[in-house]
C-alpha cells in the first residue's frame, strides 16, 4: 500500500503507465511535466515526467514550473481513481482543476483519462493526515 500521491505511490504510478502500452502509443508524440497534488496541499506536491509517452521519473515535485498541473480534494482523487466520476466530467464541473495548455489536453484526452482512471490500479492507502 502506497500512502497517495506519496512518492512511492508516484513512482508505483510511472511503473503502472510504462506497463500500459495503449497509453504510451497514444502519447508517443507527446512530453510533458506534470505536476500532481492533493487541494491545499501543493507543498506535498509529486511529479511525472513523460517523455514521448513514457514516464522517464517520478518523485517529490520541486521548485521548477511544469507544463501541466493537476490537483483535487482528496475525496475527488479517490472518486476519479475508484471510477465514480470521470475525468471530463471532474474537468468540466471543476472539481478536478487543471494548469496547462487546455488545446493540448483535449489533444490527448482519450490518453488523459486513461491516465487518470489507472490511478485506480495502484495499491493506495487513502488515509492521509
Amino acid at each position: 500500500m502506497h500512502k497517495f500521491l506519496s512518492e512511492d505511490w508516484i513512482k508505483a504510478y510511472k511503473e503502472e503507465w510504462n506497463k500500459n502500452q495503449k497509453l504510451k502509443e497514444e502519447l508517443k508524440d507527446f512530453s510533458a511535466s506534470i505536476k500532481y497534488y492533493i487541494e491545499g496541499k501543493e507543498g506535498d506536491a509529486v511529479h511525472l515526467i513523460v517523455k514521448n509517452g513514457e514516464a522517464v521519473e517520478a518523485g517529490k515535485a520541486d521548485s521548477m514550473d511544469y507544463d501541466f498541473e493537476l490537483w483535487a480534494s482528496l475525496d475527488n482523487w479517490k472518486r476519479l481513481a475508484t471510477g465514480d466520476m470521470g475525468p471530463k466530467a471532474a474537468l468540466l464541473t471543476k472539481r478536478l482543476k487543471f494548469k496547462g495548455s487546455m488545446i493540448t489536453a483535449m489533444k490527448y484526452m482519450s490518453a488523459f483519462e486513461e491516465s487518470l482512471k489507472m490511478m485506480g490500479n495502484i495499491p493506495t492507502d487513502w488515509d492521509i493526515k
